[in-house]
């Protein structure tokens, strides 16, 4: 017997929406009512989330919010990952089903600095790297997803005079055995970041699923309420898998 299987990923931005941090997690685990929930740029919240559903990792330094993973459904348990990215990216296992134990991972793309320019790319192939072992192991490789604001999009490239970074790294993640949710729902972007800066309908948000799951893919939907776009700059993702 198949079940709908509900999981959303959202960047928070809780350093600049502080204020609303308990409404914005209530929103998340309330009104989307979503099984699995991905966040980033985020603290969990003591006074609303059960510490025993959760998986989270803090940046650090001057960034005391990191990336983390919450089921107020399924036991949840950390996924060993060594990296120098602890907080930008938090993997965990979760057993949906007694045959079916999926791997999650949550991914922020952290942005440095190269000769007087901001770039994800090169941290997200460094943390791709970390997780081959994910990726290409045989016991792992046929059941992950992974959720996160990547700050990439291959819109990017089409604003650059040269080069095309973005699209090497989507074609990474497309070697990997990763399917890209949104292209079997969407013919174009879609908006998940409302930038203060810039009035381009940025795709910064994704979900990608190994290959072997793509056939429990059900719906892939972004989330844009005048609630959302009080708590984040960010959209939620919401996918559904038929498990």
């Amino acid at each position: 017997m198949t079940m709908q299987l509900k999981i959303a990923t959202w960047n928070m931005a809780y350093w600049s929406h502080k204020k609303h941090d308990v409404e914005a997690w209530n929103y998340y685990l309330n009104d989307l009512g979503c099984d699995i929930l991905l966040f980033q740029e985020s603290r969990p919240n003591s006074a609303v989330l059960d510490k025993d559903g959760l998986v989270w990792n803090e940046i650090g330094g001057s960034r005391d919010w990191g990336s983390g993973i919450y089921s107020p459904k399924y036991e949840i348990q950390g996924f060993p990952l060594e990296t120098a990215f602890v907080g930008s990216v938090t993997a965990a296992e979760i057993e949906v089903k007694p045959e079916l134990k999926i791997i999650v991972v949550s991914l922020y793309g952290l942005m440095e600095t190269l000769l007087n320019t901001s770039y994800a790319i090169p941290n997200l192939h460094r943390i791709l790297s970390d997780l081959t072992g994910i990726l290409e192991g045989g016991a792992t490789k046929h059941r992950i997803v992974i959720g996160g604001d990547l700050n990439a999009s291959l819109q990017i490239d089409k604003n650059q005079p040269t080069g095309n970074s973005h699209k090497a790294f989507f074609n990474r993640l497309k070697e990997f055995g990763l399917v890209n949710c949104f292209d079997n729902y969407f013919q174009d972007f879609v908006q998940t970041h409302r930038h203060g800066r810039s009035n381009k309908p940025w795709q910064n948000d994704y979900f990608f699923v190994s290959k072997k799951l793509e056939g429990n893919l059900t719906n892939c939907e972004v989330i844009d309420t005048s609630e959302v776009r009080s708590f984040s700059d960010h959209n939620p993702v919401v996918i559904e898998l038929d498990v």
